[in-house]
């Protein structure tokens, strides 16, 4: 083999090397937008049962208050109502809920930063990387061609 022919041979795995690249890159970049949504959506689910806590909590919190309102103004001194356990409950939810809250804006700002940077990404492997496989068929082409020709005789 020559080695004109090797380097065609070369060249052509290199082509192949890059459509197997640029393929397998879009996935990636499919799969870590999968996961973005997914972690968006996990932590919404996690803030909506944490609101509608919150909200039991708080009306659990108000009955207890209520009742303690109630044994207060019936005068009897021998009867307390504790609603301590309820406020503590009220106040974990809120934290929690809270956190949740921060973690989304965590995951929607480091969204934010990937989103640019996978967007000049995609924009590379659906554009540019494509230009680069035709020219480097081109350039495949043009040597094949070359090799065909016969030098003259001398």
């Amino acid at each position: 083999m020559t080695a004109i022919h090797a380097d065609i041979d070369a060249l052509k795995g290199l082509h192949g090397a890059l459509v197997r690249y640029r393929h397998a890159q879009r996935d990636v970049t499919a799969r870590g937008e999968d996961q973005l949504t997914a972690t968006r959506a996990s932590l919404e689910a996690r803030a909506a049962r944490c609101r509608t806590q919150l909200e039991l909590n708080q009306a659990e919190l108000g009955a207890c208050r209520d009742r303690a309102a109630r044994v207060a103004a019936d005068g009897a001194a021998d009867r307390t109502v504790d609603c301590s356990g309820y406020a503590r409950a009220v106040e974990q939810t809120a934290e929690r809920l809270e956190s949740i809250r921060r973690w989304q804006e965590r995951v929607d700002a480091e969204a934010s930063e990937f989103g640019g940077i996978a967007s000049r990404f995609a924009d590379l492997l659906e554009n540019e990387l494509p230009r680069v496989e035709e020219h480097l068929v081109a350039i495949i082409a043009s040597l094949e061609a070359a090799r065909r020709v016969q030098a003259p005789a001398s």
